[in-house]
């Protein structure tokens, strides 16, 4: 008897199908099964918060094809993906399929030796995350839907407004009030050019000199003495080597960066490319807030490096691997490896260019 894996995506389905050969079905979702009907609220409002779902229009047919493929399966892995959606839309297809206690896997990059340890440990639906996305969708109906229509009436028109929208405007509020009452005041600072065959400049530091509570300096009198002087003595010079550390990898926010600055995205196109890039196996999950990588990533590179030395003049890697912020993680009501922990988001294959 096979046993049953369920993806969100077909192209990742088909990416995974021969890494596991012939014992292993895996099937895809097409995303999410189920949601609140678009008609009405759907959100209980007597204190519980009841949500009713239905099964998404047109998606019968997959539902009733999973729910055939999980009778005659032995096991059944949910692997959808990590994240806070991922974990409602295992929870769903339990539901929905009437799945018996699932084994619930997540994959942070299509490769053989991820998929296969994450197959290896296998835990169990995150409940707490099911219920923040749950939340996460709830207020989307209780302010959307409530707020969507005050803002028509007062407005006229169809108005649309939300839970990010609403928050996002009253920032927006909030800091040109700050604006509107901010009161400006004129200060200054001081900077002395020295010429010759390397200019360099030195500034006036005169944070010794403020009165207690202040933060910038007030006096034009005593800022142009200074600047008026034409005479210094370099009393002593240090030359000092400094170091820059390497980027991080990408999180999600930095990614989003990245689209936007240098190839002028949006953060909907830039994800939409991640996640396309993830699904065909050429880059590690781009949901993250972790910029380390796993050990597994920092051994291969470590390994690989002293071959690309005859083509990359490079200086000596550090004795020991640079590691960031640590994020804490409860990866389905389990502790799992740092094989299969949220990491920063990278390409999964190397290959050397010029």
């Amino acid at each position: 008897m096979k046993h049953l894996l369920i993806v969100e995506s077909p192209t990742k389905a088909k990416k995974i199908a021969p890494m596991l050969g012939p014992e292993w079905s895996v099937r895809a979702s097409v995303g999410h099964m189920r949601d609140l009907p678009k008609a009405g609220m759907n959100v209980a409002r007597d204190g519980s918060y009841a949500m009713t779902y239905e099964v998404i229009p047109g998606k019968g047919a997959v539902v009733a094809g999973l729910r055939a493929a999980s009778k005659a399966a032995g096991d059944v892995y949910l692997g959808t993906d990590p994240d806070r959606e991922g974990e409602s839309i295992a929870w769903h297809l339990e539901v929905l399929l009437g799945l018996k206690n699932p084994k619930r896997v997540g994959f942070h990059e299509i490769t053989p030796h991820a998929v296969k340890a994450a197959l290896a440990q296998p835990g169990r639906i995150d409940r707490a995350l099911v219920h923040a996305q749950e939340a996460r969708r709830a207020l989307d109906r209780l302010v959307g839907y409530d707020v969507s229509s005050a803002l028509s009436r007062k407005l006229g028109g169809k108005r649309s407004a939300g839970r990010v929208q609403t928050v996002g405007l009253r920032l927006i509020v909030d800091r040109e009030r700050e604006i509107h009452n901010f009161k400006s005041r004129a200060h200054h600072t001081v900077v002395l050019t020295l010429e010759g065959t390397k200019p360099w400049t030195a500034e006036w530091s005169y944070k010794l000199l403020l009165p207690q509570g202040e933060t910038l300096w007030t006096d034009t009198a005593f800022a142009d003495r200074v600047a008026g002087i034409r005479s210094v003595a370099v009393t002593s010079c240090e030359e000092r080597v400094s170091k820059s550390a390497p980027p991080a990898p990408f999180t999600t926010s930095t990614l989003q960066q990245a689209g936007s600055n240098r190839l002028k995205f949006g953060s909907k196109k830039t994800m939409e490319i991640a996640q396309r890039l993830f699904e065909a196996g050429l880059i590690t999950y781009h949901r993250t807030d972790s910029p380390n990588l796993s050990d597994e990533a920092i051994a291969a590179m470590r390994a690989w490096r002293p071959h690309a030395d005859s083509r990359f003049p490079m200086r000596s890697a550090p004795g020991r691997p640079r590691m960031r912020r640590r994020v804490r993680t409860r990866p389905f009501g389990r502790r799992t490896s740092r094989t299969n922990r949220p990491m920063g988001s990278r390409p999964t294959k190397r290959r050397c260019t010029r």
